[in-house]
């Protein structure tokens, strides 16, 4: 059987000339990249993109898209997921049109915009995109997975103020105790990074909390460590991570062994650092402790 023959090869297809599409203009794909690649391929879902107009929807997206969107790969991940759920369903391999209606049933400004802007009516190209699949034209829209937890990969954090206040003000009483004047070097600067980060989950779990909120809070902390850290100290700007030296006098210390002993060693400077400036916390405020 010939490559592009194989089951799923012109889904491969599409996403792979989503990524060069997006490359070529000089960023990170997002959904409305995909219905590009989509629409540069063959079959049912590349016709229904297909504007009319003598232009390709690759040339309306090139003219009208640009290097300033943000980075939004967590959404095409959502509706390749959605569009293997959707194949999977149906006991079909997932295609072009799987994806197609996972797209617009997600509904991105990007995607929408780019359909306007061609001429092309939503209903219109899922009908099409639901008849290649074999599917009802009165087809519900399809369920989306859960998108990243915000905060993670490259979606932008909860803001500041959407965040839970609770947690919030323990961790704004922690930045306004933070015991710069204890940091000697990289080393400390690594441990308090390293204890913030534990001290923002903590207070996450403590109140029960979501995975949106609890990374925000983790971003959000540890964005403001790091500012008060730079205007505090700037001795220590610039400092970059350790780099353990090799010891040619040990060379048949197995890589998992050297790398056990290094997170020990770094779990042990975590734990001095801590015990060092614990007497700078205290009295931090505690939230109620949620009962699930």
């Amino acid at each position: 059987m010939a490559r592009d023959e194989e089951p799923g090869a012109p889904y491969l297809q599409a996403i792979q000339r989503a990524f060069q599409f997006a490359r070529e203009h000089g960023r990170d794909p997002d959904p409305a990249d995909f219905l590009v690649g989509l629409a540069a391929g063959s079959g049912a879902a590349a016709a229904a993109l297909h504007p009319g107009s003598g232009l390709s929807l690759a040339d309306i997206a090139a003219v009208s898209g640009g290097p300033a969107r943000p980075r939004v790969g967590y959404l095409h991940m959502q509706a390749q997921e959605a569009a293997t759920s959707l194949a999977a369903a149906r006991a079909q391999p997932v295609a072009p049109g799987h994806l197609l209606i996972a797209l617009l049933d997600q509904g991105t400004p990007e995607v929408t915009g780019l359909l306007n802007r061609a001429g092309l009516d939503p209903a219109a190209v899922r009908r099409a995109a639901l008849a290649a699949i074999g599917a009802p034209a009165d087809l519900p829209p399809i369920p989306l997975p859960a998108p990243t937890p915000a905060g993670t990969l490259d979606r932008p954090p909860l803001p500041v103020a959407d965040l839970d206040p609770r947690a919030w003000a323990v961790l704004r009483w922690r930045q306004a105790h933070l015991p710069l004047r204890r940091l000697r070097g990289s080393a400390d600067l690594r441990a308090l990074i390293n204890l913030e980060r534990s001290a923002a989950w903590r207070v996450a779990s403590r109140l029960g909390l979501d995975d949106d909120q609890r990374h925000s809070l983790i971003w959000q902390h540890a964005s403001q460590v790091s500012q008060l850290t730079a205007r505090a100290r700037t001795d220590l700007i610039g400092a970059g991570p350790h780099r353990p030296r090799r010891n040619p006098r040990r060379p048949g210390i197995p890589v998992g062994w050297a790398t056990w002993l290094g997170n020990r060693q770094e779990d042990l400077r975590d734990r001095w650092f801590r015990l060092r400036t614990s007497r700078h916390y205290r009295g931090c405020p505690q939230p109620p402790r949620t009962v699930s």
